[in-house]
């Protein structure tokens, strides 16, 4: 697994608006047979919240619809959780979600 790469997973039943069921998500992250994951909706209705950010179904993503990447929504999830593997996002895409994430964690890369 690699950081941009799109997987379907199986996320834990949630509370509230959380993300749960077989979806995809963009992977972020591996350490320690943990994955750092953005899940994905096809539900276009989410683009209304901040830190999001729409990712267009191509044949790279292998996504079957537009979809809404929900950065806010960043969790840790167990590699058992995955499924199997559609495609990738564009450099460009996960270019987005990196700085989407450092605004919302309120990282300052400037600062030492």
């Amino acid at each position: 697994m690699k950081k941009s790469e799109v997987w379907i997973m199986e996320l834990p039943e949630g509370k509230g608006h959380e993300q749960k069921g077989e979806r995809p998500a963009i992977i972020l992250a591996r350490a320690n047979s943990m994955l750092l994951v953005v899940p994905l909706t096809s539900n276009m209705d989410r683009a209304k919240f901040s830190f999001t950010e729409l990712i267009e179904q191509t044949p790279e993503n292998g996504l079957s619809a537009d979809s809404i990447a929900l950065v806010y929504q960043l969790s840790s999830q167990d590699e058992s959780r995955l499924k199997r593997k559609i495609g990738n996002i564009s450099k460009e895409k996960q270019d987005t979600i990196d700085k989407l994430i450092i605004e919302m964690l309120k990282i300052n890369p400037q600062q030492k």
